[in-house]
């Protein structure tokens, strides 16, 4: 008996029977050509997810109105007939392996930005600046609403002919026409689309009820839907009950629920660090109200918490996004028990990072999304490989080169792999990437990849030893510019972090990168108590922004952390000396001076730790160079840059 019984137990919605409860919520893509057009890239990212066992897959936005791009190029669309054909390539594909597929159609309203819509302003409900594009909507009219509800009546029978089994309506996070709508964060109409709860949520019933006119009896409409903006004045959760039931009553088929609104991104787009199945209770509470199935997302990201939340009622189905795209594999492995092969997902958000730059999606942990049409799976030409260097680079180049045949050997100068990732994960809400250090250490020894630690070779050594192919993954090491090392006590960030060593009372930061700040985040006390042991933890840096390279939605909530925490932050400071226990610095024109300074913490970046690579060519070797040791960056390069060098054997 398999022991996720009720993760894989069918469920039947409207008139779809569905194979399991791992359902894949929605995650933009841009694979699509700029015609709207589904390219074999797309093909290749939905087969292997569908493949690798899921039962629904909710596919990225699809606008259902012209010039309503969702700020890319490379997006889907439903409101010509000729997209029919294209999106049947996708549904015919996915149910070739028993896989149910949903059409998510919306209209994104304010993310509509001009830049990519014929410079058109987007419309909304309210003529509001979004801050996630900073962007200011005009507000629809009333012959425009009649207007959408008719195309979107019109978008959803063209899913139906494309075979879709089901069509989800965007109807959350303040975000959306539709969800704009709803918010009174976002909704401040005078009108009959607006006022109270009734008034709000007219136009999203009013979709609701042209789709049920156009689609066949039972065929299944899925709302999303918040229970609680999260925000000043936001949508409460005794709201979100009568919401839900209003859908209910005017033939919606499942709610999918989710949480917050655009202004808290970390509660859509949750980072590490944020509790698994975070949104259960809420979840609990939102289906005591109706008597349709009900599912939520939220770090829904391992087998045991999904498969508990179903068994304590807290949901029907289990909403899943980056656990599906970072291991399509993930519920067959599952399934099987092979819990230890599975992909983590450490919550870096890089995918949400890639897509809001314009990129195709992105994985740190699995370089392969978004190239499902490059992997190789077996060599023509095996070779002896030579991997210099354990961290993230090292073991995935050395994984993925023994995978497809070639014989792999990887040498670490330390007595522990995982290089700069192990020590990532020691800053506050960094737990996650333990599973990530520890997934790439286990993928390399199952792969059959030959592990030595303490271990080092000379170029003329590794020239000896014949081997076909050098890949050298060195990694970096911390920089120090000479002006700190007049402090009494100055070590790098990543000592403080490792515990190699201790911090005084009174600790200055010089560099608020990202590694500085989650520096300053460590070390700073978690509450704030002002006792004895309590310690004094300033960050200077050059720039105006600190940790300006964290794009993602943990930013945020680690600088609220820094401050709530009493962390003094300088910006726009120069150091100009360190003496002994004081810094000198200059802000605006002036100097000033940070006295009894007991510990100075270097984090102002990375330098490439490469010097293996000119011995290597002084004795004609020309190694590959991968990761930090060809570029001081992040996990993600390393990782992706391990995937390319491997393809190109």
């Amino acid at each position: 008996m398999n022991k996720y019984s009720h993760l894989f137990e069918p469920i039947t919605i409207g008139s779809m029977t569905v194979k399991n409860r791992i359902f894949q919520s929605a995650v933009g893509t841009h694979l699509a050509t700029e015609n709207y057009e589904v390219t074999d890239r797309h093909l290749a990212y939905f087969e292997k997810r569908a493949r690798g066992g899921v039962g629904l897959i909710t596919t990225e936005c699809i606008v259902m109105q012209p010039d309503t791009r969702y700020t890319t190029f490379h997006g889907l669309g439903l409101f010509e007939d000729r997209m029919v054909d294209e999106l049947k390539k996708v549904t015919d594909l996915v149910h070739k392996y028993d896989t149910r597929i949903a059409a998510q159609i919306m209209h994104p309203s304010a993310v509509a930005t001009p830049k990519y819509n014929n410079g058109k302003q987007p419309v909304a409900a309210s003529p509001l600046e979004c801050r996630a594009v900073g962007e200011i909507t005009r507000e629809i009219t009333l012959e425009e609403i009649e207007q959408f509800i008719a195309d979107y009546g019109k978008a959803a029978y063209r899913a139906y002919q494309a075979g879709f089994d089901a069509i989800e309506v965007h109807c959350c996070h303040g975000h959306g026409l539709l969800g704009r709508f709803i918010s009174p964060v976002e909704n401040k109409r005078i009108d009959k689309y607006g006022g109270n709860t009734d008034g709000r949520l007219r136009l999203p019933l009013e979709v609701i009820r042209e789709m049920r006119r156009v689609l066949p009896e039972d065929y299944p409409i899925i709302v999303r839907m918040s229970s609680e903006d999260n925000y000043p004045g936001g949508q409460s959760m005794a709201e979100a009950k009568y919401i839900a039931r209003q859908f209910e009553k005017n033939g919606v088929s499942m709610i999918h629920m989710s949480f917050g609104t655009m202004n808290t991104p970390w509660t859509l787009t949750t980072p590490s660090g944020t509790p698994k199945s975070f949104n259960a209770e809420r979840a609990e509470e939102l289906k005591r109200a109706v008597n349709i199935p009900v599912g939520f997302i939220g770090r829904n990201n391992e087998a045991w918490v999904a498969d508990m939340m179903i068994e304590e009622g807290k949901c029907d189905v289990a909403y899943m996004g980056r656990t599906c795209l970072v291991d399509p594999e993930f519920p067959n492995k599952a399934r099987e028990g092979r819990e230890e092969e599975i992909i983590p997902c450490i919550g870096c958000c890089h995918c949400l990072v890639s897509i809001n730059s314009d990129l195709t999606i992105r994985c740190t942990m699995n370089p392969e999304v978004g190239h499902e049409t490059e992997v190789k799976t077996k060599t023509d030409n095996p070779q002896s490989i030579l991997v210099v260097g354990g961290g993230a680079a090292g073991l995935t180049a050395a994984a993925y080169a023994a995978e497809i045949g070639h014989k792999v050997d990887l040498i670490e100068k330390s007595g522990r792999l995982a290089g700069q990732m192990y020590m990532a994960a020691f800053p506050p809400a960094k737990q996650e990437i333990t599973q990530g250090s520890k997934y790439m250490i286990g993928r390399a020894e199952r792969a059959g990849v030959n592990i030595s630690l303490n271990t080092c070779m000379t170029a003329e050594e590794i020239k000896d030893a014949g081997y076909d192919k050098v890949i050298v993954a060195t990694g970096g090491a911390p920089v120090v510019p000479g002006f700190l090392r007049g402090a009494n006590h100055m070590i790098s960030a990543w000592d403080a972090l490792t515990g190699k060593e201790k911090c005084g009372l009174n600790t200055v930061i010089v560099g608020g990168g990202l590694v500085g700040v989650e520096t300053a985040d460590f070390l700073a006390h978690p509450i704030r108590d002002l006792g004895p042991r309590s310690r004094r933890v300033t960050v200077i840096e050059m720039d105006d922004i600190i940790a300006k390279e964290e794009k993602s939605s943990f930013r945020p909530l680690m600088i609220d952390r820094i401050l709530q925490k009493g962390v003094e932050v300088l910006t726009s400071s120069k150091v100009l000396s360190v003496e002994g226990s004081t810094i000198r610095y200059e802000r605006g024109g002036k100097e000033y001076a940070l006295e009894n300074v007991d510990t100075v913490v270097s984090a102002v970046g990375v330098r490439s730790e490469n010097s293996l690579v000119e011995e290597l060519q002084a004795v004609g070797i020309e190694p590959i160079v991968i990761g930090d040791a060809s570029k001081a960056r992040n996990i993600h390069s390393a990782t992706e840059e391990a995937f390319a060098a491997v393809n190109m054997l």
